[in-house]
């Protein structure tokens, strides 16, 4: 089910719901990240990932965010949909992060879609705590002088949060806070749909990263590339491991020469 104007009231309850159980994964993973020197939220949850073999490829489909499998060794590998804007790359990591070190995870892999579903409510909660925190109300009232596009316009710049996030957070404070015209406002707004180029000028026009709403389309096989090469390289005689390697090579080489054909609304 997609979040919608309709089933945001639906969607804030089932935060509720699962808040504390998400709080405790924060805690859980605060000692976790202490190895980390990274001050940048968003650039930490990519360092994550990049630990646990990260694969980064565009793929053409704006309803596809990344996705975690599962090798047939137990090995969970994410994939990151680079066709997405920065912004929701840096949603999607954290939704992954949270799938890797959930120890009560059941399913062995999952697909990661930008609409944030319902079922993944958990894990979107998660990523929009993790990027968001609690100070996104205070710093959107402190815009009191700029239209309602425009403050959000503002936050996602801040937060570094796609646009729905921001505005799921957003409700939630406002009835944590009483604010019923900002929940009317947020709810008027809900199901705007800006593409790439309006959004691209709604970011100029207020000097904002206007590179927060572009898709990177970086191809990344990361560490996996490293070891069918290291594996080639010491087993030459076995066939597979150069299979493995031609078919890695030529994919690569068609994603780089289709890369600029891609059409990111």
């Amino acid at each position: 089910m997609r979040i919608t104007g309709q089933n945001l009231d639906e969607t804030i309850k089932i935060n509720s719901e699962v808040n504390r159980e998400v709080q405790e994964q924060i805690k859980y993973l605060e000692r976790y990240l202490k190895k980390y020197r990274i001050i940048s939220t968003e650039k930490l949850a990519m360092q994550i990932l990049k630990d646990h073999n990260l694969i980064q490829v565009p793929i053409p489909d704006p309803d596809w965010g990344g996705a975690i499998y599962e090798l047939p060794n137990g090995q969970k590998v994410p994939v990151l949909n680079t066709a997405q804007s920065r912004l929701y790359q840096y949603f999607i990591c954290w939704h992954e992060v949270y799938h890797l070190t959930e120890e009560s995870r059941q399913s062995v892999s999952h697909s990661i879609s930008t609409e944030f579903d319902l079922t993944e409510r958990k894990a979107d909660y998660f990523a929009s705590q993790m990027l968001i925190g609690n100070d996104l109300y205070l710093y959107y009232r402190d815009l009191e002088d700029q239209k309602f596009i425009d403050r959000i316009a503002y936050c996602m710049d801040t937060f570094k949060a796609p646009y729905k996030a921001i505005l799921i957070q957003l409700y939630e404070d406002a009835i944590r806070f009483k604010d019923e015209l900002l929940q009317r406002e947020i709810k008027a707004y809900f199901d705007l749909k800006l593409d790439q180029k309006q959004w691209e000028e709604k970011f100029k026009e207020l000097s904002l990263d206007d590179s927060l709403v572009k898709p990177t389309g970086i191809i990344d096989f990361g560490k996996l590339k490293k070891v069918i090469e290291e594996k080639t390289s010491q087993h030459s005689d076995v066939e597979l491991y150069s299979e493995n390697m031609d078919f890695l090579l030529s994919l690569e080489k068609k994603l780089r020469d289709t890369k600029e054909e891609l059409v990111y609304d």
